[in-house]
């Protein structure tokens, strides 16, 4: 049996939490420490070790593939989130056109001119 949950008796061997990277040795038949939602591998030091650059090496190969998922993930939802915002203007019956009161060829610099001014 590979893989073992916490609170399970277990037998003599050397035990890896996946989620902390602990190792835990039982000398004697003893129960794993946490409960039914922990998850151990039993597997001595040695393949382990060997283990880590077969993981390091799958990681190198499909990190390109990695990036590149999350790319088009990023630019699809960039795409859906503008239709979505051009589909809510058009359906909005009330606003037909849109007009801004910024004149690019004016200034303001003191500030733009309020209606009518009385004479004081």
């Amino acid at each position: 049996m590979l893989i073992w949950k916490g609170a399970q008796q277990a037998v003599t061997g050397t035990y890896w939490d996946i989620s902390t990277g602990d190792r835990i040795s039982i000398k004697d038949q003893e129960t794993l420490p946490g409960d039914y939602s922990k998850t151990y591998i039993k597997a001595s030091s040695a393949v382990v070790l060997l283990f880590g650059p077969v993981v390091g090496l799958s990681f190198a190969i499909f990190l390109p593939f990695i990036g590149i998922a999350m790319a088009v993930s990023f630019v699809g939802k960039k795409i859906v989130s503008a239709g979505k915002t051009a589909a809510q203007r058009v359906g909005n019956s009330a606003v037909k056109n849109i007009f801004f009161a910024w004149k690019p060829l004016q200034a303001y610099l003191a500030g733009r001119q309020k209606g009518n001014k009385r004479a004081a």
